[in-house]
């Protein structure tokens, strides 16, 4: 296998949905860099951006896939699936030795030292499942889709054409991919753009989808866990909170890696008046990513019970909320307020009247709610409203 460095290079581009996320409600008196000094920073990380172009054979491929360490439905992939004859096609293609568009995957650091990185698809799902499928016998080569191998390979499966033409299979085995190789300790700016332009073809990846491919970890496999029930069984609580439009958007995930960031760094710990929210700086989302960065690289420890109830806390608080007719433009702001309390409110949501309609809590919501300085206010509003 053969490894080199390649460069990237950038395009200009519009600002695409990555950027704007959790950020639209800043105004843009708050933003305090030049587009100029934006530019030069974009090119700075792009400098640090690693992708590694890499040569698997498909026999390697086989084996990757068979073992689970290349990934072909990561969680934010879509479940589109290529026809028969679709696969059909490609796999004539490997056959005719024709050259295949190169296969994108990202790198996943395993948990310790002692556990091998593994690979997730970012582009060439369809291309590997056909691939694996084939080698598998999970489907025959369909005559109306092969062109030139109709007569000696059509309507047989890979055991049935291995048993009589095994130097054909030989080959078809040591062929090569190029494989490029978004590296773990790739800039997270370039890795989210990264992902955005390679699915440009087709519906874009939203900013929660790119988060569960980019920061991967045990902790975003039990949200997965924890939201999919609810989705499946079409929970009546869980969709008054969660549009089917939320859903479709990932913007239920979205919430919870939200609260899961609040939780970890409002400092409610600090002197009265003195209370703020680590790591702020007006950016919600280059909060919520350093915080899933860091529980992936097991910088920030979460518990199993910490977790189950930062969840059950954010679903239950947020259906209070918009029962008690509280205008959605401040749900998620109130709902980041009160996360860090989980153990002083204990669910008694009563307790968070008193603050929610204080006439100083209120006015933070009149002018870009998401500023640092808003943010921070809510917070020890809220701190002193529940300690008296």
């Amino acid at each position: 296998m053969s490894t080199e460095n390649i460069e990237v290079t950038e395009s200009e581009d519009d600002k695409n949905e990555l950027q704007l996320a959790e950020n639209i409600e800043i105004a843009d008196e708050d933003y305090n860099f030049t587009p100029l000094e934006s530019y030069e920073d974009k090119r700075k990380l792009l400098e640090k951006t690693k992708i590694l172009k890499q040569t698997w054979s498909i026999l390697e491929i086989y084996q990757k896939i068979n073992k689970g360490s290349l990934i072909l439905s990561p969680a934010y992939q879509r479940n589109e699936i290529w026809s028969v004859d679709k696969q059909t096609s490609f796999i004539e293609s490997i056959f005719m030795d024709l050259l295949i568009p190169p296969i994108y995957v990202v790198e996943i650091p395993g948990e310790n030292m002692l556990e091998d990185s593994s690979y997730e698809v970012v582009d060439g799902k369809q291309r590997l499942t056909a691939i694996f499928g084939f080698i598998k016998n999970g489907y025959k080569l369909k005559k109306r889709a092969l062109e030139y191998f109709t007569d000696i390979y059509g309507e047989k499966n890979y055991s049935e054409i291995e048993s009589n033409y095994s130097s054909e299979i030989k080959n078809l085995l040591s062929s090569v991919l190029d494989i490029y190789v978004i590296t773990a300790n790739s800039p997270e700016f370039t890795k989210y753009d990264i992902f955005s332009r390679l699915n440009k073809g087709s519906e874009k990846l939203r900013v929660n989808e790119i988060r569960k491919a980019i920061y991967r970890s045990n902790t975003l496999v039990k949200i997965e866990d924890f939201v999919n029930p609810f989705i499946e069984n079409n929970n009546v609580e869980y969709s008054k909170m969660f549009s089917k439009a939320d859903i479709h958007r990932f913007e239920d995930f979205g919430r919870f890696y939200r609260s899961l960031a609040f939780y970890n760094n409002s400092k409610i710990e600090e002197a009265p008046g003195d209370l703020f929210v680590e790591n702020y700086n007006s950016r919600p989302r280059d909060m919520i990513n350093s915080v899933l960065q860091g529980i992936q690289n097991q910088s920030i420890k979460i518990t199993d019970d910490q977790l189950k109830n930062i969840l059950i806390f954010t679903l239950n608080i947020g259906n209070w909320l918009i029962t008690n007719k509280i205008p959605k433009a401040q749900i998620d702001h109130i709902i980041d307020v009160f996360v860090p309390y989980i153990d002083i409110l204990d669910g008694a949501f009563d307790k968070i009247s008193p603050v929610i309609t204080d006439p100083n809590f209120l006015a933070t919501f009149v002018k870009s709610p998401s500023t640092t300085t808003n943010v921070n206010l809510r917070l020890n509003i809220a701190n002193s409203i529940i300690n008296s």
